[in-house]
């Protein structure tokens, strides 16, 4: 019993002893400006699509997303977390109103550049928040009454704002000070449409999940 006594006590000192340890190799990374790069998935929609004198909810759908990342210590706990990234964003929506069957089918690129600012309140941990602008460089939609397509070709990004704000709000946790995941809201304050469309309510939003490596 002792020796078992003994052995347990010794794990645990050693878990304890590692665990400090980590926490000042990853307290000594925060202190450095670092840079990094990221890729995971979108979980996206565009809100409310107006067809006719009705609001319909789109359904989201999954894209990719990749980029690289700053991470500047202030001090503090706090950092500025500059990024450029690639996300793909859209939605989808099919309803049957009058006898006809509508359907809208997007999915929109775009460069996004969050200016953020984090806080850790522990060393792994990061919570973040800051500004968004969106610039679009693709598109591939389509709209269709009864099977029919309504409007320009598919890839014509003509109806789309060129440029778009919004906002993020996240966390961020270090596993090792080189790897980290990210899950995040991000919110477009403006609609996706140019005003000519009388689409009020097409604003992209939704979830993202992402790995990190900072060099």
């Amino acid at each position: 019993m002792k020796k078992v006594f003994i052995l347990g006590l010794g794990l645990t000192m050693s878990s304890i002893a590692f665990k400090a340890q980590a926490q000042q190799s990853q307290s000594a990374a925060n202190d450095q400006i670092r840079f990094g790069i990221r890729a995971g998935a979108n979980l996206m929609n565009m809100g409310k699509i107006s067809i006719g004198d009705q609001n319909y909810s789109t359904d989201s759908k999954v894209g990719f997303q990749a980029g690289v990342y700053a991470d500047l210590p202030l001090g503090g706990g706090f950092a500025f977390l500059p990024e450029v990234m690639y996300s793909q964003k859209g939605a989808k929506v099919k309803e049957t109103f009058a006898g006809n069957t509508a359907e809208f089918d997007a999915k929109v690129g775009y460069l996004d550049v969050p200016i953020l600012i984090g806080f850790r309140p522990t060393p792994e941990l990061t919570i973040f928040a800051g500004p968004q602008a969106s610039f679009l460089l693709s598109q591939e939609s389509s709209f269709k009454v009864n099977g029919e397509q309504v409007g320009d070709s598919f890839t014509n990004k003509k109806d789309y704002k060129k440029s778009i704000a919004g906002g993020v709000i996240g966390l961020g946790y270090n596993i090792t000070p080189n790897i980290n995941v990210n899950g995040r809201y991000a919110m477009d304050f403006q609609k996706s449409f140019n005003d000519d469309l009388n689409q009020d309510k097409l604003k992209n939003k939704g979830f993202a999940l992402s790995l990190g490596y900072t060099f």
